[in-house]
């Protein structure tokens, strides 16, 4: 063990990788203080970037653009009330209130300390809880990592976006996708049209920056016109915060990671539910409940401090099983596997210096993340209000030239603007796209994987039903892809015997 946190510390003591770091959590502070601009959008925009450079520098950029999203997008959810990622929602509750009463720096300090010491947490959490989880996986063979395979498709019906259904149709649209290439048991060509720019699959890179970054940028500029309600920006006065002020921060903060680091180990629950959970659960520990939504330092503690700690929970299913825990996390298991590296727990073993310089990494990242956000907090301000006319062209520019330069031919980038438009009208239909990069992702090894057991066992479909784990995986699968609809019929039939109407989600 000491040995694997040497080679880790090896691994991330050069400059250049340090360089990576600091400007991963630069760039993730200043794209997700951009209101419209998620923490996966930042990944996914950046991602060609990592492409030729070394495993551990790739994954440390990732993760710091990551670790420091998750703060950044507090800065436009305090001084806009708008919040600059999806997972900053709850932090709009107190922290506006906070600069209405003339408290934007402070709001800005204490959602920064916040982050920070959450951040950590969930890291240590990570390095406490991977390992040995990754020793236990050691154990798997094909019908256990077809089972894993199986269990992570099935986070696909916690994906939905209102239609449980509609999920289900992006991820089949994912497989469908992932089969598309050379047959991995026979090297025979498959739906390639005999084009050799498809031999080698639909390229991971183009098909994850289109739908998540190019699609979302379309979109924002098809609903640029709607009406929106317009807010009072305030600017940042002091950010110095007294004794008192910290004191109180203390037990929403404990909440916020507790919450935020389960959560996030859930596949698919992500940062947007831990931090409205985080938020409720401090509302309802709380002497001061009626302060909260208010403008209540506990209430944006506790937002700030679940959203964050999510980050080390989301990497722990995607290190040791594979599985990726968010669409972010969906992105950098993408970049390992453009890496010629396959997340898992071999990774573990074979690759020991990555994992733990991530570790390391992370702890860093966020560290980081303090100074950047208290003395960097006033020009981040003046970035929520970059005009999108501006701002559109760059990003779609972006996400071009970066999937072309990351292959150096032209296929890439076709295939990222047909992506893109794929995303867009996915998003019209209310299609969500993270199942449909779950499936790319995923495919390959379920397939690859069914057949292996199948040969292995004549193909006889009990091996995966007579060996414990494979059957206690395939289970969860089964629990986790059911268990959208047991919640909705469990709560109209509450609803029913209360005599109260729920309302309607779109299809």
């Amino acid at each position: 063990m000491f040995d694997n946190w040497f080679l880790g510390l090896q691994a991330i003591s050069s400059f250049d990788v340090q360089l990576m770091i600091l400007l991963g959590a630069l760039a993730g502070v200043l794209v997700s203080c951009l209101p419209g601009l998620s923490a996966t959008m930042a990944v996914a925009l950046l991602l060609p970037l990592t492409f030729g450079i070394p495993p551990v520098s790739a994954l440390l950029l990732l993760s710091g653009i990551y670790v420091g999203a998750m703060f950044g997008g507090a800065i436009p959810a305090i001084l806009l009330a708008t919040p600059g990622t999806p997972s900053a929602v709850s932090t709009t509750f107190d922290g506006y209130p906070m600069a209405q009463k003339g408290h934007a720096g402070k709001a800005i300090s204490i959602a920064c300390i916040a982050s920070v010491v959450a951040g950590i947490f969930g890291v240590l959490v990570l390095m406490t809880v991977a390992p040995p989880l990754a020793t236990f996986a050691l154990r798997f063979s094909a019908p256990e990592y077809f089972a894993v395979a199986v269990f992570g498709l099935a986070v696909i019906s916690s994906l939905a976006e209102g239609s449980v259904l509609k999920a289900f149709a992006s991820g089949m649209i994912g497989l469908l996708l992932a089969v598309i290439g050379m047959d991995p048991m026979t090297g025979f060509a498959r739906f390639t049209f005999d084009s050799t720019d498809l031999i080698g699959g639909i390229s991971f890179l183009a098909v994850m920056v289109g739908t998540a970054a190019l699609a979302e940028v379309l979109y924002q500029i098809d609903n640029s016109n709607r009406k929106q309600k317009t807010f009072t920006k305030f600017e940042i006065n002091s950010m110095s915060l007294t004794m008192s002020e910290v004191r109180q921060m203390i037990k929403p903060t404990i909440i916020g990671c507790i919450f935020g680091v389960f959560i996030g180990i859930m596949p698919a629950a992500g940062a947007n539910i831990a931090s409205f959970v985080s938020w409720a659960q401090a509302k309802l520990w709380s002497k001061k409940p009626e302060e909260f939504g208010h403008g209540s330092l506990e209430g944006l503690t506790a937002s700030e401090a679940g959203n964050n700690s999510v980050v080390g929970g989301d990497l722990v299913p995607m290190l040791t099983l594979g599985v990726p825990g968010d669409p972010v996390t969906a992105i950098m298991m993408g970049a390992l596997i453009l890496q010629g590296l396959r997340p898992g727990p071999m990774l573990f073993t074979e690759h020991p210096e990555i994992v733990y310089g991530l570790f390391l990494g992370l702890i860093i990242s966020n560290l980081w993340v303090l100074p950047i956000g208290l003395f960097g907090a006033r020009f981040f301000a003046k970035m929520t209000t970059v005009p999108k006319p501006i701002l559109w062209p760059t990003i779609l520019t972006l996400c071009v030239i970066g999937t072309y330069a990351s292959e150096g031919t032209i296929m890439p980038a076709y295939t990222v603007v047909v992506f893109g438009i794929i995303g867009y009208l996915m998003k019209k239909a209310a299609l969500p796209t993270a199942p449909l990069i779950l499936g790319v992702l995923l495919g390959p090894m379920a397939e690859e994987n069914l057949r292996r057991s199948l040969l292995m066992n004549h193909m006889d479909a009990s091996v995966f039903f007579t060996r414990p784990i494979s059957l206690v995986l395939l289970s969860l699968g089964l629990i986790t892809l059911v268990w959208p609809w047991a919640q909705e019929w469990y709560q109209n039939r509450m609803a029913k015997k209360l005599g109260v109407d729920l309302p309607k989600e779109e299809a």
